[in-house]
């Protein structure tokens, strides 16, 4: 019996160990960002569109054939937009610096050509600039510099659901429909986190995955 145990523990360990891969590649993406607010806006007030953009790189780590864990370095560009009835803009541009790591689940096999999945983890932003400013009838009314009202750090939370598709070999086009919900409140401004303003997104991302390491059985 012990033999037994033994043999199929081996197997399970070499079944790991065979699925282990390490890509590396660059990513994209582009979306909507909002700032949510605590209370309700003010009567006359809406958000706008407010286009978002990241650019970066992507790391993904899979240890058995359907886990996997992916962290990414990228320049993200975030904020929102606010309009009134007084035809007046209010606009802020959030720059950051952002580390995302996710546990990823993927679906179907390890060698089909699709891999749909999910990814949900914690992501890291350091300000690194921006500005707000204040429009009316399209004339610039007053403009700050992001680090003179925002906070230089942010936690939130990232989610996807996306797929793999393999090109050649063992590389794959990466493509995900993102969600990003800020826990921490974006405004220096001296009050408690629940009083401010916190950032959200949603996007697509896209990239390409290159095989760092592959281990295989031999």
């Amino acid at each position: 019996m012990k033999k037994i145990l033994s043999l199929a523990a081996i197997a399970l360990f070499a079944g790991s160990v065979n699925a282990q891969t390490l890509s590396f590649g660059p990513s994209v993406g582009f979306g909507h960002s909002w700032l949510r607010t605590p209370d309700d806006l003010a009567e006359g007030t809406s958000r706008d569109f407010h286009p978002s953009y990241n650019v970066g790189a992507k790391l993904v780590y899979s240890f058995v054939s359907h886990w996997g864990v992916s962290a990414d370095l990228k320049f993200s560009g975030e904020g929102g937009k606010f309009t009134d009835n007084a035809q007046s803009e209010t606009t802020y541009r959030l720059n950051y610096l952002r580390v995302p790591i996710q546990g990823i689940y993927f679906f179907n096999e390890l060698g089909d050509n699709i891999r749909p999945k999910v990814s949900l983890g914690p992501s890291f932003g350091f300000l690194m600039g921006g500005k707000g400013k204040v429009e009316v009838d399209g004339d610039v009314q007053e403009e700050q510099k992001a680090k003179d009202f925002a906070k230089t750090f942010d936690l939130g939370l990232n989610a996807a659901i996306g797929a793999n598709f393999k090109l050649s070999g063992d590389k794959w086009l990466n493509a995900d429909i993102t969600y990003a919900h800020g826990f921490t409140g974006v405004f220096d401004n001296g009050g408690s986190n629940s009083d401010n303003a916190k950032n959200s997104g949603i996007g697509i991302n896209v990239g390409i995955l290159f095989p760092i390491n592959h281990m295989k059985k031999k």
